[in-house]
């Protein structure tokens, strides 16, 4: 069994891709399913999208750019649609039945060699499609890789080399046990988008449809050749009856001599009947076949003629309900987009009212408490005023230190502080009020620097005396 695995950008605009079931096999199967979730990575994909998208804007300087970006191939000429920034990326490898979440971990090892982080990982044992020849159920067993591909040092997604794409099948099929897939380079074969595959299939059924009638085409043809000559043997054999019965009628004479070689059973008249006899039986037996493979023809004809109708009917039966899935996927993703969006809108309506209402809040809280400072600042300054003329010099001094690039006092400020504390009986007390009247003209490190520098001019005053 075969694996392989390519990512691709799961999220647009902030809206993950749906990922429900497209049919389920068993109801019941649901239990076997397995998911894991990296504790690193928390939040919901949206909201780490936008968590990336910041990150980016802060690391480059740019906003992440997630238009899709159209893209031609120079051998080909084919168009191919790529997303702008992919920053969280999905792959959906298949598994085999018996595959569990442990056996993803050598993989997930390897990975983080290379800067990409896995987010999550899902295993589907209950999804499959019914063939839409036999309806047979044909089961799908794989697994969703959500992988977070941004480099978080620089705002910008992981860049990998070929060498290193073919190197993650390697390691993903030993991971898991099974099959590396075969490169397209080595094939040929370019992959198909779902709507591609789905249009490769009902041509393929069209194919099929136009070689069973190309077949019955043949089958008519055969019965009609059979026909013309099974009606060359019966021209034939009429010729031969004719000749016979000339024949019969020169050599008798006359209808006595017959009649009377047919009652006694004998001679050369008699051998003649039985011989005509026979032609007829012949012939009549011939006939039948005949009308019974002329009905048989024409019922073949008619068959051979609905085909090409009922061959057009089950195409367009299969394509309009394929297309009715498709629609309905769409829709339920155009849903979930919608949903998603007036949700993120109510959410983002709400911030930024609250915001506004804290900011208006904050403002006359500020701009309440800057009145206070200047009030209180005032009446300080009158009671500064209103003190000796010792006290104020020796507090201003202070207030100029601490505001100074000096580590220690001056010896102007050393004197004038001196001078104001020798008049005093408490030396310490009479310094603390000198630090309370500062106080509030300083910020916590000037007064820091000025309290350990009076500490120790305190401490050791009488030296200074």
């Amino acid at each position: 069994m075969k694996t392989g695995i390519k990512f691709k950008g799961l999220l647009r605009g902030g809206c993950p891709k749906d990922r429900a079931h497209i049919f389920l096999v068993s109801g019941t199967n649901r239990h076997i399913n397995m998911s894991w979730r990296n504790p690193s990575y928390d939040k919901p994909l949206p909201e780490l999208l936008e968590d990336m998208k910041v990150l980016v804007k802060q690391k480059t300087g740019r906003s992440m750019q997630c238009k899709p970006v159209i893209t031609t191939d120079r051998k080909t000429g084919k168009k191919r649609e790529r997303s702008g920034c992919s920053a969280i990326r999905e792959g959906c490898p298949p598994i085999k039945p018996d595959t569990r979440i442990e056996d993803f971990e050598p993989f997930v090892r390897w990975i983080n060699g290379y800067g990409i982080n896995v987010i999550s990982i899902d295993l589907h044992h209950d999804e499959g499609h019914a063939d839409p020849d036999t309806d047979d159920l044909k089961q799908n067993h794989h697994a969703h890789i959500i992988v977070d591909w941004l480099d978080h040092s620089t705002g910008k997604t992981v860049k990998i080399d070929k060498e290193v794409c073919k190197e993650m099948q390697t390691v993903l099929a030993e991971s898991l046990g099974m099959e590396r897939g075969t490169p397209k380079e080595d094939t040929g074969i370019e992959g198909l988008s779902a709507i591609e595959y789905k249009k490769k299939m009902a041509t393929a059924h069209v194919r099929q449809l136009k070689q069973e009638l190309k077949e019955l085409e043949s089958r008519n043809a055969e019965l009609t050749r059979e026909q013309e000559n099974k009606e060359t043997e019966i021209a034939d054999i009429e010729v031969r009856r004719i000749e016979k019965q000339k024949a019969l009628d020169a050599e008798s004479g006359n209808a006595l001599k017959s009649g009377l070689a047919n009652i006694f059973g004998k001679g050369k008249y008699a051998d003649i009947e039985r011989e005509n006899t026979r032609l007829q039986s012949e012939i009549k037996t011939a006939n039948i076949e005949r009308d019974k493979a002329l009905v048989r023809v024409g019922e073949i004809v008619a068959q051979v003629a609905q085909i090409p109708k009922l061959a057009e009917e089950r195409a367009l039966m299969v394509i309009a309900k394929k297309e009715i899935l498709q629609e309905k996927e769409v829709q339920k993703l155009r849903k979930q987009h919608t949903d998603a969006f007036s949700s993120h809108q109510s959410e983002c309506d709400a911030l930024s009212n609250k915001y506004r209402s804290l900011e208006s809040s904050s403002a006359l809280r500020i701009e309440r408490l800057e009145q206070e400072k200047n009030d209180l600042l005032a009446r300080i300054k009158a009671m500064l005023d209103l003190l000796q003329e010792k006290l104020r010099e020796a507090v201003k001094v202070l207030i100029v230190f601490s505001k100074s690039v000096l580590r220690v006092f001056s010896i102007r400020h050393r004197d004038t502080i001196v001078e104001y504390l020798a008049d005093s009986p408490d030396i310490r007390n009479t310094a603390q009020s000198i630090k309370v009247f500062a106080r509030p003209f300083l910020d916590n490190r000037q007064f820091d620097k000025e309290s350990k520098e009076l500490d120790r001019l305190t401490s050791n005053f009488h030296s200074f005396l």
